[in-house]
């Protein structure tokens, strides 16, 4: 996984939480599959100053969608529970939720930049190879990324059979000094990241590492015609 995704991924929670709770533009009109399948579960670990947090992504290989499972950010709501698909054919998040007794589910469109297919400027970063390292039995490459505010050391492999890349996009509009363009045509179809040290180097107390602690098959499939809308569950 490139630099500009390791960097949405920071970013991709507080986008869950602002377009459940309406920041979003509605997508209601959007008709979704019937089903969303799902191959492997990949666990990510984050860990940060505040505490650590694990969250389960579901991927299918080959699949222009990813799932986000909340339950690590929705303790304290036993009666509610929610998955989002983030789908980048259709352009839309979609929050499947059961609550008070009925399953709905909330769509929002979503901006090109969201997915990370527009272009980016990074060629304030430098990039340069690490020694690599094996975790969780994957030969990992390794390289680290940084300006004058930031670094990230990241290790990625393409050792497995899904990716997040057919989602987020892989195009960059300038890139990091020292990057090897062969390195965009290894990644640009497979490519997962394992670990991520992203460190602030003004405000260490943004300092976090993220690790994928595991990736577990699975055949876990939503079965999306058992939502209704929000209006038709509610009536409001």
């Amino acid at each position: 996984m490139k630099t500009q995704h390791i960097s949405k991924f920071i970013v991709l929670i507080s986008f869950l939480l602002l377009s459940n709770n309406g920041f979003a533009q509605k997508a209601s009109k959007v008709e979704l599959p019937s089903t969303y399948d799902f191959d492997y579960i990949y666990k990510l670990k984050m860990t940060h100053k505040k505490g650590d947090v694990t969250l389960d992504y579901y991927l299918k290989e080959d699949a222009a969608y990813f799932g986000f499972d909340t339950a690590a950010m929705t303790k304290g709501s036993e009666d509610t529970k929610m998955f989002m698909v983030m789908d980048a054919d259709l352009g839309v998040t979609a929050m499947f939720m059961e609550m008070m007794g009925k399953k709905v589910v909330q769509k929002s469109k979503l901006k090109a930049s969201d997915f990370g297919t527009e272009t980016e400027d990074m060629s304030d970063y430098t990039f340069t190879e690490i020694d690599s390292k094996t975790i969780n039995g994957y030969e990992c490459e390794g390289y680290i990324s940084e300006n004058d505010k930031i670094k990230m050391t990241f290790y990625i492999t393409d050792d497995v059979p899904v990716s997040f890349n057919q989602v987020f996009g892989s195009n960059m509009k300038n890139m990091p000094k020292g990057f090897n363009p062969d390195l965009m045509k290894k990644y640009a179809e497979s490519g997962l990241m394992m670990e991520m040290i992203f460190e602030d180097k003004k405000k260490s107390k943004n300092n976090m590492t993220m690790q994928c602690t595991g990736l577990e098959e699975t055949d876990f499939s939503l079965d999306t015609t058992k939502y209704g809308s929000m209006l038709g569950a509610f009536g409001g």
